[in-house]
């Protein structure tokens, strides 16, 4: 039984998987970061070889019989980042003593590839991701690739989780000055965070242990208010959808193909909030009436799709 393995290397966690020939999910293991720009690189490629550690212990034939690995790494974009954890998995079989790890393909992919595998089951369209960072990709059938957005909290990030987590603890601030009207989020973010009253929420978010991920899980205070009426959560929503789909316009009209493409919604905010997903395609259709969108709770995940895609692979030899 031939097997391959698939793993989504991201800049909080780092999912991974292996299926059998027949596209059966054998095995899956979650670690820590894997992107060398969120943690120091040394870090990056420790957590990625223990990741595979774990993964193939989970039963002792899978080293043996894997054809081929490919790896989704958010944030990797040269050709010398690539080589590097091509190198770096090479070497980790090498010292693993792998049979046949000479000829085990390698190949190391954007998160977007990945991710379309998942849900359509080939690398071609347009993906639009919203979780606690925000992107837009796309991918044509000759191989051309496209991204708009994706530049991080400080520079951009529209319609991400930060983003929304953000500007939810700034109107919940401006509420309490009086500058916006009362708000439910302010109950509920002294609910969650365990405040005795909003004066403190200064220290908590000013301490160094409060960061990107503290900020992006405040979203889901938005979500929840946004469902339940709250005027201030519901235009904070509205408003970064309608960013995050300007976001992909822009990308749409980059090539002629992306028009007639489908369009992937993925990620948190598309999955838990209705009124975020029905802004940003309402604002797409607007924009191009003839857009088709798919959005899939059951899609599998883009771990499993980085393995489909070395199943699909396998036959051209070499890595990239």
């Amino acid at each position: 039984m031939r097997v391959y393995a698939g793993i989504d290397g991201g800049g909080t966690n780092t999912d991974a998987a292996i299926i059998s020939d027949s596209g059966e999910v054998l095995a899956r293991f979650r670690g820590g970061p894997t992107n060398p720009h969120s943690v120091a690189p040394e870090q990056a490629i420790s957590e990625l070889h223990r990741v595979l550690d774990q993964l193939f212990n989970l039963r002792n034939d899978f080293s043996t019989k894997c054809e081929g690995i490919c790896l989704g790494m958010s944030g990797i974009d040269t050709i010398q980042e690539r080589q590097m954890i091509v190198d770096a998995v090479h070497d980790y079989m090498k010292n693993k003593n792998w049979r046949g790890s000479e000829a085990s393909s390698v190949w190391v992919v954007s998160e977007g590839e990945i991710a379309l595998m998942a849900f359509l089951g080939h690398t071609q369209g347009v993906l639009c991701i919203s979780g606690t960072g925000s992107i837009v990709y796309g991918f044509t059938s000759e191989g051309e690739s496209y991204r708009a957005g994706g530049w991080g909290h400080l520079l951009g990030d529209e319609g991400s989780g930060y983003r929304i987590g953000q500007r939810t603890l700034q109107a919940i601030m401006q509420s309490y000055d009086g500058i916006l009207p009362p708000t439910r989020l302010a109950p509920l973010l002294i609910q969650k965070l365990n405040l005795q009253n909003l004066l403190e929420l200064k220290v908590r978010v000013y301490q160094a242990d409060w960061g990107k991920t503290e900020t992006a899980s405040i979203a889901r205070l938005a979500i929840e208010a946004a469902e339940s009426g709250d005027e201030v959560a519901q235009m904070l929503i509205i408003d970064e959808a309608g960013q995050l789909a300007d976001t992909a316009k822009a990308l749409i009209a980059r090539h002629h193909v992306f028009a007639a493409a489908q369009v992937v919604l993925s990620g948190s905010l598309f999955r838990y909030s209705e009124l975020f997903r029905d802004t940003f395609i309402q604002r797409l259709l607007e924009y191009d009436g003839e857009l088709k969108f798919v959005h899939r709770e059951d899609a599998p995940a883009p771990a499993v799709g980085a393995a489909q895609l070395a199943r699909q692979r396998c036959s051209q030899n070499g890595s990239f």
